[in-house]
């Protein structure tokens, strides 16, 4: 009995098992077949209904290939400096200038004695990296050939303990163990010796100096501060005459490796300390390594930062298409909702669970955005040149094989899937029985506010965007055509050889100039240490300069450089007092300052300060009239000018406009004066212009993505518009028969849309006021804010979405009457 009633119970299990097993093997055959039955009537409702699905498709790939392109922009942005190691724990020390109580300016640079001062009194820091940019090295001799180089670093050997930069050859601890050492990296290794391997312990000339190539570099990345292309050691440096110890001057980016989960505002705290020990109106302040790309807007940065507030604005503008392209889909699915509610009334009728008709209605949402994400890619792939043209930086060959952009695109794919999918899904499926025989859902108040209010939405951000397109190239045009004091159009610019080449083996500049003079398509030449445009670098700055037998002590900031007799007439700067520099002469100790320059030395008017002297012994001879040395959107700088005839930089005012002729002819006597050196010119205007080029990539890109927005929102205008248009049909054919002209049925079908349009402007147009007016305050020199500019961009907007419209609603009205009312 206990045999047979084990054997039972050994039945009951198997028997049980068995059940078990057929059970879930029944209900997997069943799900895969309501699978495969989703996807089929998914696929023959998009077939049957072709606009309506090429609409979604085409608004939700459109809306996702832009979201792919902002948002690489925007990682690539916030990824400065991710690539070093000890990132998170470096940090850069700069200087606050004061003038008493009075703020002036945040100079990116330091004196050379505060890192060994630092990591020897403060145990925060672990190690220190002085980095001095050297301008002075420009021009590289190899072989007999010059080559002309920038981006050229001096730095301490911690440099490469702190920060990362890869070695292809030589040794990260032997590359500085003496003077004249150098590293460079792999282009400039494979510009001067055909290749990187090449290029070790190769000799090179530069300034009369012999240096010796210890290391070459793998080239750093674009996502860096950076960028050096040859690096010497600091002893170098001081082999070369500078002064290390001196609290004089301040040429060092200084930066420091804080032990980790170091505060920093306490950290700053003791920076202020020591400034007030060491320093008098100037205080030290470290900021993180990672913030100096977006946060840091300082002078004399080793290259032109980026913009938080511009990163942030396109983050939106990206995460704003994506949620239209989905709006879209949401739109056109509930606005058809009717076509559909027979049908989810049947399937109920006949058994279908909710559950069941939300996996339906989901299954279509997924299938649409498979296509659509295939789509995106294929548009990716093919603006993918133009986008890195666009944004300014070289093509990414790694774009399609980063993880990053593999797990965007499936997040993407879930988001849109889920936002566009859910809503409808809920919202049919929720349908009772009884709508078989009667229609409840588009018909429903609040079905039309819904779809009313996302058009609203959809037509506000497309304003915002757009108004901001418009405001930007509206600043920077504003940039373009202001007076700036100097004359720059028609002006050819020659760089000399540098200042510190070997005089020895270079013609006097005075020569190439007469020989420039004598060209008949020649009207002016002058030459000139710097010019209005270029690098700060490119300039001398003092905080020392005072009147004679002042008691002030200085503390602004005047930057400073020479020029020849020339150079006022041939930039046609103004002088309002005093005279120029004579020709011929050797001018001495006399001084041209700018209008800025004598108000902050105290005088009261320009003509008081002609023929006062200043502490350095100069007397000041002449004042100009104020004119803009950077791009307006700084503030006027104080200049000061001496009498230099060295050319380093060769203006050449031309009166022809045979510009390729010409210049060919200054390029031959550029080879017979200067042989071996390259000839290195551009224009004026459109050097002067770069300056401008960060803000009009933003307006271009902001442009283009405007017209994306607008694009995915009148694509659902049309749909929506085509919808209301099929169910009026009948209407329209009554109408017309009763004599309604076809601009009476336009206005019908368009006047509700508009309103929609109108709607938005009012909401549009007060908040792309405060964002741009935000976005201005980085300006020096700016536009006012009008109503006009923004009534431009409402009347842009109501001109898309009344054509939109009117496309579908101008067919309706020219149908022949008959052919609308059998048409129901």
């Amino acid at each position: 009995l206990v045999l047979q009633c084990f054997g039972v119970t050994v039945l009951w299990f198997s028997e049980s098992n068995h059940n078990t097993v057929t059970l879930k093997h029944h209900r997997t055959i069943t799900q895969k077949i309501m699978l495969k039955n989703y996807i089929k009537i998914a696929w023959r409702n998009l077939r049957n209904d072709k606009l309506y699905s090429v609409i979604n498709i085409l608004g939700i790939a459109v809306a996702t290939a832009a979201f792919l392109l902002i948002i690489n922009f925007v990682r690539f942005e916030y990824s400065y400096e991710d690539f070093h190691t000890k990132a998170d724990d470096i940090y850069r020390v700069t200087l606050d200038l004061y003038q008493g109580s009075e703020y002036i300016v945040t100079d990116a640079e330091t004196y050379p004695p505060l890192g060994p001062l630092l990591k020897q009194d403060m145990p925060e820091v672990v190690e220190y990296v002085r980095i001095q940019m050297m301008e002075s090295i420009r021009e590289i001799s190899h072989d007999n050939e010059v080559y002309r180089v920038d981006k050229v670093f001096a730095a301490d050997p911690s440099l490469f303990e702190v920060f990362n930069y890869e070695f292809l050859y030589g040794e990260a601890g032997t590359v500085f163990s003496a003077p004249m050492q150098v590293v460079i990296n792999e282009s400039l290794a494979d510009r001067l010796f055909g290749s990187a391997a090449g290029a070790l312990d190769k000799v090179m000339m530069s300034s009369g100096n012999q240096f010796t190539i210890t290391g070459i570099i793998k080239d750093p990345p674009s996502n860096t501060h950076l960028k050096v292309n040859m690096l010497l050691s600091l002893s170098t440096v001081e082999r070369l005459g500078w002064d290390l110890t001196s609290w004089n001057s301040n040429n060092n980016y200084t930066y420091l490796q804080l032990q980790p989960g170091v505060d920093l505002a306490s950290f700053n705290n003791k920076l202020v300390e020591l400034s007030d020990e060491r320093l008098e109106d100037e205080i030290l302040v470290a900021e993180p390594v990672k913030d100096i790309h977006l946060y840091s807007n300082k002078t004399f940065e080793p290259e032109v930062n980026g913009n938080i507030k511009t990163v942030q604005f396109l983050f939106v503008i990206a995460i704003l298409i994506l949620i239209i392209g989905s709006i879209n889909y949401m739109n056109l699915t509930s606005a058809r909702a009717t076509e559909r509610i027979k049908e989810v009334g049947i399937r109920k009728v006949l058994g279908s669970s909710r559950r069941l008709l939300v996996g339906q209605f989901l299954t279509e949402t997924l299938l649409i955005n498979v296509v659509a994400i295939g789509l995106a890619l294929q548009i990716v792939q093919l603006v993918l040149p133009y986008y890195f043209q666009l944004i300014g930086r070289p093509v990414d060959v790694d774009f399609f094989i980063s993880p990053f952009f593999w797990m965007t695109c499936l997040s993407l794919f879930l988001f849109n899937s889920l936002l566009s999918g859910l809503y409808p899904a809920f919202k049919l499926s929720g349908v009772k029985p009884i709508a078989i025989t009667r229609r409840t859902f588009t018909g429903s108040g609040q079905g039309e506010l819904f779809r009313k209010a996302l058009v609203v939405g959809q037509f506000t951000v497309a304003m915002i965007v757009l108004s901001a397109s418009f405001i930007v190239f509206r600043q920077i045009s504003y940039m373009q055509n202001q007076d700036l004091g100097v004359d720059t159009s028609q002006v050819l610019i020659v760089r000399g050889p540098s200042a510190t080449s070997d005089s020895s083996d270079l013609p006097q500049a005075q020569v190439f100039k007469d020989a420039l003079a004598q060209l008949t398509d020649v009207e002016n030449v002058s030459a000139s240490e710097a010019l209005p445009g270029v690098s700060l670098h490119d300039l001398n700055t003092t905080s020392g300069l005072t009147r004679l037998g002042s008691n002030e002590e200085g503390g602004y900031t005047y930057y400073a450089y020479g020029i020849d007799a020339d150079f006022i007439d041939n930039m046609e700067i103004r002088l309002v007092a005093g005279r120029n520099f004579r020709k011929g002469s050797s001018n001495k100790d006399e001084m041209i300052l700018s209008e800025e320059a004598t108000r902050l030395l105290g005088f009261e008017n320009p003509e008081a300060a002609v023929g006062e002297r200043l502490n350095w012994g100069s007397t000041i001879v002449g004042v100009v009239k104020d004119y803009h040395q950077m791009s307006l959107k700084e503030s006027i700088l104080p200049m000061v000018h001496w009498y230099d005839e060295s050319g380093s930089f060769f203006s050449i005012k031309l009166k022809t406009d045979d510009i390729r002729t010409t210049v060919s002819r200054v390029e031959s006597l550029w080879s017979e004066q200067f042989p071996g050196y390259p000839f290195d010119y551009y224009f004026f205007d459109e050097y002067f212009n770069r300056q401008y080029q960060a803000d009009q990539r933003f307006g271009t890109i902001v442009g283009v993505f405007s017209g994306f927005t607008l694009f995915i929102t009148c694509l659902g205008l049309l749909g929506l518009t085509a919808y209301t248009v099929s169910r009026r049909t009948k209407e329209i054919g009554i109408r017309k028969i009763l004599g309604a002209t076809v601009f009476n049925m336009v206005s019908l079908l368009s006047k509700d849309f508009i309103k929609l349009v109108l709607i938005a402007i009012l909401i549009a147009t007060p908040t792309a006021w405060y964002i741009m007016s935000q976005w201005l305050q980085d300006f020096a020199y700016k536009i006012e804010l009008q109503l006009w500019m923004f009534l431009i961009v409402g009347l842009i907007a109501v001109t898309i979405a009344l054509f939109t419209v009117s496309f579908q609603s101008v067919r309706a009205a020219i149908m022949n009457p008959v052919e609308s009312l059998r048409s129901e």
